[in-house]
């Protein structure tokens, strides 16, 4: 193995840069993991547009990892030379209640994020701590693991949250790769699809994905066409049973609350601009359930990449430009212009 590795790092004002550094050491319960897809992620994009102020040029980023175990730690028990795995983004303390309860999403002690704080995923290699490693079943492939690294999960956490049920119907707002992926795992479940965007290729990746319906926000009226879907569907008039929201939009967070039924459930997964949208008088009458879905827990992680193996969902097809790390100034164009699914970088042949 030779001892250095490019990765890609953020200069800030959208510039990025191909830079190298030592192929860290592995320490003790971690193992090195040889990257063969890492997606980028809508929150990489927040850091790609942020200022130059507040970029780290030395900081290897991405927390979508797959890839192959290359080496084994001291104290690695569990995983073996050559199994792949995804990794989890969030990597706290391990002892502290948020971390016990399996989310460290919320570790109140240390926590690190991969590609955040601590080296990522647009490189060729990464180190992890073997208890944040989550097996790959053999029935995905490396990009439906790129995927489920953050954005596929996120879908399943949201989707899992609001307790969505076999024969019920979903609509999902937004279908960026997290909505995209919502439609697809809510398909495997057994609900019925709508999928609403502004964007003409998404909507059209969401129907290939199994969307019953899709809308266009920009020409449609969301609520009523939501309406008349349920309706068809034999749900009656009054919308929909369950709703997750992926674009961070405020039209879109509004339209949730007036598209579900009485009783009806949703998740707000999107980040977007903290405006007052919702009408706590439209939450009491209709008695809404909504929630936050941020992440998931790391076990969630697990079952999701099950589900997807048992059911037979493939995410490959949220995944639309691939690129090598050489053209990633390419990549981030592509992906920062919110036209498609998920773009990767893909390590083969690298």
């Amino acid at each position: 193995m030779r001892e250095r590795m490019r990765g890609v790092a953020f200069l800030g004002d959208r510039q990025c840069e191909l830079i190298e550094s030592p192929i860290p050491e592995v320490g003790y319960g971690e193992v090195l993991i040889q990257l063969e897809a890492a997606g980028i992620c809508g929150s990489d994009l927040h850091v790609y547009r942020g200022s130059a102020a507040g970029a780290n040029p030395t900081l290897m980023r991405g927390h979508e990892p797959c890839g192959v175990v290359v080496s084994l730690g001291p104290g690695a028990r569990r995983l073996r030379l050559g199994d792949r795995v995804m990794v989890y983004q969030h990597q706290g303390c391990g002892v502290c209640y948020t971390c016990a309860s399996g989310e460290p999403v919320a570790c109140q002690n240390d926590k690190k994020t991969v590609g955040a704080n601590v080296s990522g995923a647009f490189a060729e290699y990464i180190v992890a701590p073997e208890r944040f490693c989550v097996p790959l079943p053999k029935e995905l492939s490396v990009e439906s693991g790129a995927v489920l690294a953050c954005a596929g999960s996120t879908a399943y956490g949201a989707l899992r949250r609001i307790d969505a049920r076999p024969g019920e119907c979903v609509a999902v707002f937004g279908l960026g790769p997290v909505g995209l992926s919502a439609v697809a795992l809510a398909r495997g479940m057994g609900l019925d699809v709508v999928g609403i965007d502004v964007v003409d290729e998404r909507l059209e990746l969401a129907r290939r994905l199994g969307a019953n319906r899709v809308v266009n926000g920009g020409s449609e009226e969301v609520v009523e066409a939501i309406r008349r879907f349920a309706a068809g569907c034999g749900y009656g008039s009054d919308g929909v049973d369950c709703a997750v929201e992926a674009s961070g939009s405020s039209a879109a967070r509004d339209a949730l609350t007036r598209a579900l039924r009485r009783g009806g459930r949703g998740a707000f997964v999107g980040v977007g601009p903290n405006e007052p949208v919702i009408d706590p008088s439209r939450v009491l009458n209709r008695a809404l359930k909504l929630l936050g879905s941020i992440v998931f827990p790391v076990g969630w992680m697990w079952d999701a990449a099950r589900f997807c193996a048992v059911r037979r969902v493939s995410l490959d097809p949220v995944v639309t430009e691939r690129f090598s790390l050489t053209d990633a100034k390419e990549a981030f164009q592509v992906a920062d212009a919110g036209k498609g699914g998920k773009v990767i970088f893909s390590f083969e042949g690298d």
